[in-house]
């Protein structure tokens, strides 16, 4: 072939990814704001979730020949995404439940990686397996992640503080907005000049 049906090639395919990143981004952001308005149902469909996968690993232990050590790590996990689910929606970065969840999910992802990498399986049936038993709940937990600013009611206030108080009671924001805010925080202990506004 010639050169300018190889550039075309190229051109129209890094296009094709593109329009692939914008599909995926607006998908995101749809099911955020699904999220947002029906708060009750993503806790249910989520806790449905968890449990719809923790018997799959109860079937794949008695009827499967898969790696004891990866359903048990990957049985431990869902059970810490249930203790997330404990104070859903709002999701601390920085709790317990949330890091020892995180910690799980990374040693799971690799008992499951390297099984499947020492074991020839099609690449399809791998991903589909990965979609359900590994990716299915912490998905969800990332696409639910916007909910809890929304139920704030000072979400309009310009300077909020992580932690307020409503009604004698304490409560802590969480999320992507925490997660930005420990950020600024950090930045600004670090270059102070950079904290000061004009």
């Amino acid at each position: 072939m010639g050169l300018v049906f190889n550039v075309l090639v190229y051109v129209s395919g890094y296009l094709s990814l593109m329009f692939v990143a914008i599909c995926l981004a607006c998908g995101l952001y749809y099911l955020a704001e699904l999220a947002e308005e029906y708060t009750v149902l993503t806790r249910r469909l989520m806790k449905l979730s968890i449990t719809a996968v923790l018997m799959v690993h109860v079937l794949m232990l008695v009827l499967e020949q898969l790696p004891y050590a990866a359903l048990a790590v990957g049985f431990a996990t869902h059970l810490c995404y249930a203790w997330l689910m404990l104070d859903f929606p709002f999701i601390r970065v920085l709790s317990p439940a949330f890091l020892v969840s995180f910690a799980m999910l990374v040693a799971s992802h690799y008992l499951w990686a390297s099984h499947f990498l020492a074991h020839f399986h099609k690449t399809a049936p791998v991903v589909c397996f990965f979609i359900f038993n590994v990716w299915l709940v912490p998905f969800g937990f990332f696409v639910s992640l916007s909910v809890n600013e929304s139920t704030l009611p000072d979400r309009q206030a310009s300077a909020a503080e992580d932690v307020y108080s409503e009604g004698g009671r304490t409560k802590q924001r969480s999320g992507i907005l925490s997660m930005f805010s420990f950020f600024q925080h950090k930045r600004d202990d670090m270059v102070p000049a950079m904290g000061k506004r004009v």
